[in-house]
């Protein structure tokens, strides 16, 4: 009797573009700047996107616009966090110390601020302008594509 040898294909396709963003902003103004720029109408979504790094639960702040005309989803996500994290004190009055320590959403981009992710249903997204209008904001320090296979944890970035 012959041997059967089962493939799991795990390999997800990512139909989505990455781009990472250098440039020390506050979240909201980096999304203002990208609507101004690129003409999106990012809103900040009630509901940041969490990450658990052992006993704590990160929020990372999120923006998202759909943009129902041309078939696309913009969501923007800060990849450089500080939380404030309480700490019980051996002191002699027993109180609570908080220490504030940074957290990354894609560890493997430590040096990345912000990322902006473009999912699209079918049409051609113009990838080189976008990048080349991102490196045109005085605010920014620079916008480069992240390829998506690349990246161990890619699994972070499938939000549904």
């Amino acid at each position: 009797m012959g041997t059967y040898k089962l493939v799991l294909d795990d390999d997800i396709g990512y139909d989505f573009t990455l781009i990472a963003i250098h440039g020390s902003l506050e979240p909201y103004y980096l999304a203002f700047l990208l609507n101004k720029y690129l003409n999106l109408q990012l809103a900040r979504c009630r509901q940041d996107v969490q990450m658990d790094y052992g006993e704590d639960t990160v929020p990372f702040a999120f923006y998202e616009f759909e943009d129902k005309a041309n078939y696309r989803t913009y969501q923007l996500i800060e990849n450089r966090t500080r939380f404030a994290k309480k700490a019980k004190s051996q002191g002699l009055f027993g109180g609570q110390n908080t220490t504030v320590v940074s957290f990354q959403f894609m560890q493997e981009l430590p040096k990345v601020d912000y990322l902006i992710r473009v999912v699209e249903d079918g049409n051609a997204f113009a990838k080189a302008k976008t990048i080349t209008t991102l490196n045109q904001i005085p605010q920014i320090v620079t916008a480069y594509e992240v390829m998506v296979e690349t990246l161990k944890a890619k699994e972070n970035l499938i939000f549904e």
